[in-house]
């Protein structure tokens, strides 16, 4: 059911951008009175919030082999805007279910010919902090990078973070976006995550 609202937002959102960049092409003149009124007054901070579905690569279910699944998720940001074109943040994501991931150290052979135990992590609702750097070719655009370190009651691990995201600015310094990242969990896991989140900018 999350998962298909989130398809659902996801679809929304880019008929609503649609729709507004066709209403900034048939009116020129406002457009650009509310790109000067946005780089008159440039906000430094932002929070944001997210809702995501996190997909695990090589988890374990009930003692079976290696496949993806897919979770539901959070996110919650804060970012400081150093310009138009570079922010730094500290991004973080929580995954709300517990899952086992297969252990980096087990060889596929093992695996496929039963030569072995297929070695499991253990992850109850982990919490990955990362620090991002994000550059915005385009207004519409930021790609980001960082690194930081995944909580979980088992056991820690350091995360390296790559992603996307997609904003669009609204009234009153609000803003829509939609967000892409993927972590890789050093000697563990990785993972792909996707969502749609509101922000304020001040």
């Amino acid at each position: 059911m999350l998962q298909r609202s989130i398809h659902l937002l996801f679809f929304l959102c880019i008929i609503h951008y649609g729709s507004l960049s066709a209403q900034e092409h048939t009116d020129q003149h406002s457009s650009s009175v509310n790109h000067d009124t946005h780089h008159g007054d440039h906000k430094k901070h932002a929070i944001s919030a997210s809702i995501n579905h996190t997909m695990i690569f090589n988890a374990l279910k009930d003692g079976e082999n290696p496949a993806n699944i897919t979770l539901p998720s959070f996110g919650l940001n804060y970012t400081y805007l150093i310009n138009d074109k570079w922010s730094i943040g500290l991004h973080s994501d929580i995954i709300i279910e517990d899952f086992v991931v297969k252990e980096s150290s087990s060889t596929s052979s093992d695996d496929d010919h039963g030569g072995g135990e297929i070695k499991g992590i253990e992850r109850g609702t982990p919490i990955a902090s990362c620090i991002v750097a994000i550059y915005k070719p385009i207004p519409y655009l930021g790609l980001l990078a960082g690194f930081g370190r995944e909580f979980s009651s088992h056991e820690d691990f350091t995360v390296i973070r790559f992603g996307i995201e997609a904003p669009y600015h609204l009234p009153k310094n609000w803003e829509l976006f939609g967000v892409l990242t993927y972590d890789i969990n050093i000697d563990a896991y990785q993972s792909l995550t996707y969502g749609i989140g509101i922000g304020k900018l001040f």
